[in-house]
């Protein structure tokens, strides 16, 4: 079974990035949970750095993820400087960090998000400037979903069922990253019990309506003949 780690960025006192009424920690909470859940439904093993609102430092968090030994690891952020899109950060050296940062930008865009592209970034020691992807043993990705302080951008995630779907487009990316296939079945069970629900029901259709009872006696005489229960009402 694949495992996968999900960073949720800040939390408790640190309240990340804030714009429009927003508090990033909530978003990325809330985009991380569906994220999480999409997983599991898919039958990944799935194991978060946080489910409620919580402090979480980053060393704790990179702690964390390496005891646990996911195959992929991404953490979960919202932007913020007046900015428009969403942008992945990766190992500046390419391989499945790469992979998966290109297919969470490719998912994100479907939901009408726009791009800011896949990027790397060194530090002045020449290693990755960001400790989630230095630090973490696994593959590691950071998503910045959109801009809490361009009203314009941040309202593609403002409202929790946008919320749920930009946590359902990182989870696909990251199932096209391990090479499970999206099952659109989003609850088969439910869909199964609706259909013996309506495979139960007796729909009656009226053959006509007749001012003359010898009339209708005549029609249910033919309906009968037929092979058909009829009944004069």
């Amino acid at each position: 079974m694949s495992k996968v780690f999900i960073g949720v960025g800040h939390g408790g006192a640190d309240s990340g990035a804030v714009g429009n009424g927003l508090l990033e920690k909530n978003l990325n909470l809330e985009i991380a949970l569906s994220c999480r859940d999409e997983l599991v439904r898919h039958g990944i093993e799935v194991k978060m750095s946080r489910e409620t609102d919580e402090s979480d430092t980053l060393n704790e968090e990179i702690k964390e993820c390496n005891a646990y030994g996911p195959d992929l690891a991404v953490d979960i952020h919202n932007n913020a400087g007046g900015g428009d899109g969403v942008e992945t950060w990766h190992h500046f050296g390419g391989g499945t960090g790469k992979v998966l940062a290109e297919n969470i930008l490719a998912e994100v865009v479907k939901l009408g998000q726009n791009s800011r592209g896949a990027k790397t970034k060194k530090n002045s020691a020449g290693k990755d400037y960001y400790g989630f992807i230095r630090m973490t043993e696994a593959p590691a990705v950071i998503v910045e979903c959109a801009f809490i302080d361009t009203p314009e951008d941040i309202a593609i995630v403002d409202e929790p069922h946008e919320q749920k779907a930009m946590g359902i487009a990182i989870a696909h990316a990251i199932l096209k990253t391990l090479g499970v296939a999206v099952n659109e079945q989003a609850d088969v069970k439910s869909e199964t019990t609706e259909t013996a629900t309506q495979a139960s029901k007796l729909y009656r259709v009226q053959v006509g309506a007749y001012a003359v009872k010898e009339n209708a006696e005549k029609m249910r005489k033919r309906l009968m003949e037929s092979g058909f229960d009829a009944i004069i009402v």
